[in-house]
């Protein structure tokens, strides 16, 4: 199985594929950007870094023609990341115009079967009008959603004390700002965990903050590390058929019926992408804020005029 990547020079992009070389999970990891140097500069530099613990080979794509035999695409195109940004639907308007060309080309050189996972933000809008550009089965088309959950977790390990590894939780919704944190649904150990109104508000603090205080650093760049795990482990999941239920942005949330936008929900990945959606119990107020987000992402696309 290949894996190709677009904006390969990016922190963003370069970091998932040298995450997806390290699972030695697929044959060959192709790398394109518009910066053809720099993207060139990782090939030769993961290719070495490989050797002693991966089978997975590394090539420089110099057009889209090169992922022709790609069963996974990653569009990790994006504008640079700016202290400017307040919200995703700035993030819209910087990246929406580049989104066309790129469907064009994968529509043109790609298999109809692969699967394209997303990771500019506004994520969710983006996984709709990916899909809708290229009209393949809403199944193979992914975003990246995980960080809100991983988010949750570490928030709740700092403000509780309870190891990360043994805490089950879940954030639906919006990527980013209009995460759903399922505090209900929560688990340590497999038992319930019930957490005080205040912990609740604490941990909603320091995942609201965590974001400003990234951006007051003022890198020029979104994160990568973290992004990156997340979307080795779907790339992983693909391309060795494992069942793993992992949060995705999804545009099949029509099942729940948001037939106009695509939102983070539990899917169920293997190959050829989501084999199943899982749809979490959800309080009615909780379907209520599920309903304002996806009435918010819905807006968005429309903006967008798609």
């Amino acid at each position: 199985m290949k894996f190709g990547v677009i904006g390969g020079a990016g922190r963003l992009g370069a970091t998932t594929a040298f995450c997806v070389g390290l699972r030695d999970c697929v044959e060959e990891i192709k790398l394109m950007d518009v910066k053809e140097n720099f993207a060139a500069a990782n090939v030769m530099d993961m290719n070495q870094a490989f050797l002693p613990v991966s089978r997975t080979k590394v090539s420089l794509a110099k057009d889209y023609s090169d992922f022709s035999d790609c069963d996974i695409i990653l569009s990790a195109a994006a504008k640079p990341f700016s202290k400017e940004i307040k919200d995703r639907a700035q993030e819209l308007q910087m990246n929406v115009e580049i989104i066309a060309p790129i469907c064009e080309q994968l529509k043109k050189h790609c298999k109809p079967t692969t699967v394209v996972i997303v990771s500019a933000n506004p994520v969710d809008v983006f996984v709709y009008i990916y899909q809708k550009l290229l009209g393949w089965d809403k199944k193979q088309f992914l975003g990246l959603a995980g960080n809100d959950t991983i988010r949750l977790k570490w928030a709740t390990e700092m403000i509780t004390g309870k190891e990360y590894a043994n805490i089950g939780a879940l954030c639906i919704g919006e990527h980013g700002g209009g995460a759903i944190r399922l505090y209900e649904s929560m688990t340590y150990g497999g038992v319930p965990l019930k957490l005080t109104q205040e912990q609740q508000s604490q941990i909603e603090r320091e995942c609201g903050d965590w974001f400003r205080h990234w951006t007051d650093l003022e890198t020029g760049t979104t994160t990568g590390y973290t992004s990156g795990v997340t979307m080795s482990m779907m790339v992983e999941a693909i391309a060795k058929d494992m069942d793993l239920i992992i949060p995705c942005s999804t545009p099949l949330c029509e099942h729940l019926g948001y037939s106009t936008c695509a939102m983070g929900l539990p899917v169920k990945l293997g190959r050829g992408g989501v084999k199943e959606l899982i749809i979490p119990q959800l309080t009615p107020e909780r379907r209520q804020e599920l309903d304002q987000v996806a009435e918010k992402i819905s807006g968005m696309i429309a903006s967008a005029n798609y």
